[in-house]
């Protein structure tokens, strides 16, 4: 038993929960100078002056122009990538004003002194990387470019404040450009602190989260062009919420889906080449043990290569609303942060991440934007800054590519990485493995590929990307084998040699349970062997009659499906579910033990909701406030690939409604899609939200998206062209710089 000294939960690895605001009110100590051998990390050198918000760079205009298209998204048009910087942070504040304070204070770790208890693990755990002190430090080396982005997105999120005071919350951070940085690496560090936290746990890592990703070749196009699926699944609250826009500013071109707060794009399209992450990748990080000498606890020791060194303590005080403020020692070496103690066993164990020092994510991202084709796109990636993801990428010339992408130490031979090893030369890393190295593909043979959470070797039939090719801790497949999501839309797309529009749509937004058919099979089995009597009942008849005639799809009229559902779930730990996925016929008790639990579901819902007849769509919804619609998709029965899990393609998960019990919201999975088309001639673009483009209930676009499209599921059109926005323009705002 290791007592925790020095601990941050697990639960860490878990959305940043929603919060907001200002800095640590005692800066920690500074890092200490990273030697050769040991964790990279160190600071990029101090090679340009940082920008001030008074300061200014010369530029030809001083205008910027906001569109907003029917459905409320914002449309930034200016001359110069300040300007447009400046409009979208405009943009941005006038619909999620407050969602930029939150993710603020999420990203310095002061989120719990506003939001409570429930956000204290993540405070910890920024505090513990120290995101506010390595990004304020790196501020003063990043290029002017872009400094010249971050400061104008914050003074036009000031400008709308201060139009708008009664709009600012009253814990509103005083904002600063480089928090614009600091937001982007607090959602990064989610990726490489789950994997230290496992490692400590010497557990299976398990998804923080899941997402869809797909593309198509041009010669598998019936447009003949190529195509790319991004369809985060996250939860909707948190850093997790993503904004839209549209961005052209010079030759800056921008398009999809961004982190509130940050005026570069987290995932969409420029003009030439688009991109879609999902969780999975190398494996990035590690936990070292030391033996401690803990005799004086201001200047703790650890034993490194031989050598006593003397480690940095430093206390993470976390203020909490409502209470008293909560404390953690943890001590800083050489190879990383303490992440937990054994005092009884004189041993520390040390978190060890690249992505522990500075990022230079702001920069690749910037430079990925003025990629023209998926060679120079991969060029620019191999600087390597994206945390632990699967990255699908295409361009216009009709190239679809594949990154397992990570920035991932060279280990030795002979140690179990996925837990803790002993600190010890022989275990050091031995340096970064290029990019070249790392699991990846361009312009598969197949024409086409997907990757829904899953291993390689399934993204597509006769995956050329199996294991035997790479070490094990750069392949790095534990959860994420296959799902049910990879399975469904590899049948879709292997089987269809020329995916059109309309296809491509319908496979973006299906809701096709792959185990409809094995469970119908079972009970129309059971029901013929042992089912004479139970049919007798006229209710649970219908029930069974309207389960087998049901299509597979969980749409929000079907009247199968809740029932359904609810009798499956019941039915593990009862019967063989693993039998009925896999098709094998039932012995006679367990087929008996099907209809007894579908007798008892049926009892149930007569009692809850007054029939067994329910649609979908009255018990699971979407939508927020007073605005609520019946929610397509489904979500449940386990992880990855248990033998009872549903999870459709699109993906929606729901949460039983504390007031309403019995109801479900939806609150997760599909929540940012764009599907996207690459042309010669320019990028077709469709996207959908859950709700809306704006956070305020007041708005026609709080929920909106909610309801003529999410549940109906529907994609918009983006309108990226000028063209065809001004077709589809319902409001314009001009803005002077200051």
């Amino acid at each position: 038993m290791k007592p925790s000294h020095v601990s941050v939960l697990v639960a860490l690895v878990a959305a940043l929960v929603v919060s907001g605001c200002g800095g640590p009110s005692t800066p920690p100590p500074p890092p200490p100078q990273t030697p050769a051998g040991a964790t990279p990390g160190a600071a990029p050198q101090q090679t340009a002056t940082p920008l001030t918000p008074g300061q200014r760079l010369q530029e030809h205009s001083n205008t910027v122009t906001i569109y907003r298209d029917t459905w409320g998204v914002p449309h930034i048009y200016s001359d110069t990538e300040r300007g447009a910087a400046y409009g979208l942070g405009y943009a941005t504040a006038e619909d999620r004003l407050a969602d930029i304070h939150a993710n603020v204070r999420i990203a310095l770790g002061t989120a719990a002194e506003v939001f409570g208890p429930s956000a204290v693990e993540a405070d910890m755990a920024m505090q513990l990387v120290r995101n506010a002190e390595v990004c304020q430090q790196a501020w003063a080396g990043t290029p002017i470019y872009l400094q010249t982005l971050a400061v104008a997105f914050m003074d036009g999120v000031k400008k709308y404040s201060s139009e708008h005071p009664e709009k600012t919350p009253e814990w509103a951070v005083d904002l600063q450009p480089w928090h614009c940085m600091a937001i982007g690496r607090a959602m990064i560090m989610r990726w490489p602190l789950g994997t230290v936290f496992d490692d400590l746990d010497n557990r299976k890592k398990k998804p923080a989260m899941g997402s869809n990703e797909w593309s198509v070749a041009p010669a598998r196009s019936a447009d003949k062009c190529a195509i790319l699926l991004t369809d985060p699944h996250l939860a909707w609250e948190g850093m997790s919420i993503f904004y839209e826009a549209r961005v052209h500013g010079g030759k800056l071109h921008m398009n999809g889906f961004f982190m509130v707060g940050s005026p570069l794009l987290g995932f969409g399209h420029s003009e030439y080449v688009g991109w879609a992450p999902t969780t999975g990748g190398p494996d990035t990080s590690d936990v070292f043990t030391v033996k401690v000498d803990l005799t004086n606890k201001l200047a703790p020791k650890y034993e490194l290569n031989g050598e006593w060194k003397t480690a940095m303590p430093r206390m993470m005080t976390v203020n909490v609303k409502g209470q008293d403020p909560v404390t953690k020692p943890t001590a800083d070496t050489e190879l990383g942060p303490m992440v937990d103690l054994d005092e009884a066993a004189g041993v520390a164990y040390i978190g060890a991440s690249p992505y522990f020092g500075p990022s230079r994510l702001f920069e690749q991202t910037y430079k990925m934007l003025f990629a023209r084709n998926a060679r120079e796109f991969y060029d620019v990636v191999s600087m390597n800054e994206f945390m632990e993801q699967n990255l699908m990428y295409a361009d216009r010339e009709g190239n679809i590519g594949y990154l397992r992408a990570g920035k991932t130490p060279i280990r030795p031979d002979g140690f179990d990485w996925n837990a803790p090893v002993p600190a010890s030369p022989e275990s050091m890393w031995k340096g970064m493995h290029p990019i070249a190295d790392l699991v990846q593909i361009l312009n598969p043979e197949q024409g086409y590929m997907q990757n829904c959470n899953i291993s390689p070797a399934n993204m597509m039939l006769d995956s050329p990307m199996t294991p035997d090719k790479y070490p094990a801790y750069i392949y790095n497949v534990t959860w994420d084998k296959t799902n049910p999501r990879g399975k469904r839309i590899t049948a879709l797309l292997s089987a269809d040699e020329s995916v059109t529009r309309e296809e491509a749509m319908a496979y973006a937004q299906d809701v096709y349970d792959i185990l409809a058919q094995p469970w119908q099979a079972a009970l129309k089995g059971a029901v013929d062997s042992a089912g004479a009597e139970y049919m007798k009942d006229e209710t649970f008849a219908k029930v069974v009659n309207n389960i087998l005639a049901w299509d597979g799809q969980f749409l929000p009229e079907n009247t199968a499906t809740p029932i359904y559902k609810n009798w499956r779930m019941a039915c593990s730990g009862k019967v063989d579910v693993k039998a009925i996925a896999e098709g094998t016929a039932l012995a006679p008790e367990q087929q008996t033990v099907l209809l007894d639990t579908l007798k008892g579901v049926i009892a149930e819902f007569q009692t809850q909701y007054g029939s067994a007849d329910v649609p979908w769509g009255e018990i699971y919804r979407v939508g927020r406030g007073d605005k609520w619609f019946g929610a397509p998709g489904a979500d449940f029965g386990g992880s990855t690939d248990g033998p009872n899990m549903t999870e459709t393609l699109f993906d929606v998960r729901s949460k039983e409604d504390p007031a309403a019990p019995g109801k479900y919201f939806a609150n997760n999975g599909s929540m940012a899609t764009m599907l996207m088309f690459f042309r010669p001639d320019g990028i077709e673009s469709l996207t959908c939200t859950p709700w809306g483009q704006s956070a305020d209930p007041e708005s026609p676009h709080y929920a909106d998206q909610a309801e003529q499209l999410y549940s109906k599921r529907q994609l918009k059109p983006t309108w990226f062209k000028k063209d065809e926005l001004m077709a589809n323009k319902a409001s314009e705002k001009v803005l002077t710089l200051p």
